[in-house]
């Protein structure tokens, strides 16, 4: 994926929670305090998920050596503790560094607005990898629509090919909102970028940790035998290009291109109506090339045939002397 431009959080946040309340809670003055590591505890349901150990140790020897510049974002939590809405990989660099405290801006925030300030945050960082990315991007845009995250690919398409249907224009608006704050496209999203939740667990795994690139693992995600693709995952690990992997894996695509072209032919011929709809001359041509199928693969018949076919002639006159 290419690294976009870092959105500006501003006024658009009003529309993923409403009421004025976030964009005040965005520009209020901040007062940094200093918190003891032991009080802080991460936020059930942090858009980051992924922590590579290797930026997490290279970021710990920075820290050691100039402190941590950036206050971590918190709210109040049970027990005297606080909850890290934003900053947990600053965090748990930190604890890698042997710091005793951070300093931190306390907010009172509820559930919604930690939780849309905590996937606003992280989308505006570089380091995000791309299934995070998307994952949060996701959840701010169920958020807007009041749908479980499972069902926004689904309600994304439908927008998209009914966008005049009866309320459909409000549910836009809605998401379009959304990438007001987090810049690119819905649009878009939905065609290069959401695709990649559906990648197999082990491609997905790899693209999180920063393993495989998104482009890679989408050449990845179209191989179905789980043995194959684990003999092309570790290709990609070992730093096989794109063009390496699309042709390592096009014998793979090939068949699984006839499978598909066969599935889509047996679905249209177990549908009568469909066929009715042919011109005359195009349902014809449709009997002819069953007929022709039939022939070659049904029953062994065309096996016999080419045998019968390669028989000499001497042969085939003697057999019929008496």
């Amino acid at each position: 994926m290419a690294r976009r431009p870092r959105p500006a959080v501003g006024g658009q946040l009003d529309a993923l929670v409403g009421g004025g309340r976030l964009e005040q809670l965005v520009h209020a003055p901040k007062v940094v305090q200093a918190v003891a590591l032991s009080q802080l505890t991460a936020m059930p349901g942090q858009p980051r998920r992924s922590f590579d150990p290797a930026t997490l140790a290279d970021l710990a020897r920075s820290l050691q050596a100039q402190g941590v510049l950036q206050p971590l974002l918190v709210r109040p939590g049970p027990r005297g503790r606080f909850e890290i809405v934003a900053g947990e990989r600053r965090f748990r660099a930190a604890q890698l560094a042997g710091l005793d405290e951070v300093p931190v801006v306390v907010r009172e925030l509820d559930d919604a607005e930690a939780q849309t300030l905590a996937l606003v945050e992280n989308l505006q960082r570089e380091d995000l990898n791309p299934v995070d990315r998307v994952d949060a991007t996701a959840q701010l845009i169920a958020q807007a629509l009041e749908v479980p995250t499972t069902r926004v690919p689904a309600q994304l398409s439908a927008l998209q090919k009914h966008p005049e249907a009866a309320g459909h224009p409000a549910l836009i608006a809605r998401v379009e909102e959304v990438f007001s704050v987090v810049g690119g496209s819905w649009r878009s999203f939905l065609t290069h970028q959401l695709p990649v939740l559906r990648f197999p667990d082990d491609v997905l795994a790899a693209v999180r940790s920063g393993q495989v690139e998104y482009t890679k693992g989408a050449v990845l995600a179209r191989v179905v035998d789980p043995a194959e693709r684990a003999r092309l995952l570790a290709l990609a690990r070992d730093g096989a290009s794109l063009q390496a992997l699309r042709a390592a894996a096009r014998p793979e695509r090939q068949v699984d291109e006839r499978q598909g072209r066969v599935d889509r032919v047996t679905r249209a011929l177990r549908r009568p109506e469909q066929l009715g709809r042919l011109p005359a001359a195009e349902r014809k041509r449709v009997d002819q090339l069953i007929a022709e199928l039939d022939r070659l693969l049904g029953s062994g018949t065309g096996t016999q045939r080419r045998a019968t076919s390669t028989t000499p002639k001497a042969t085939r006159r003697s057999s019929r002397t008496p």
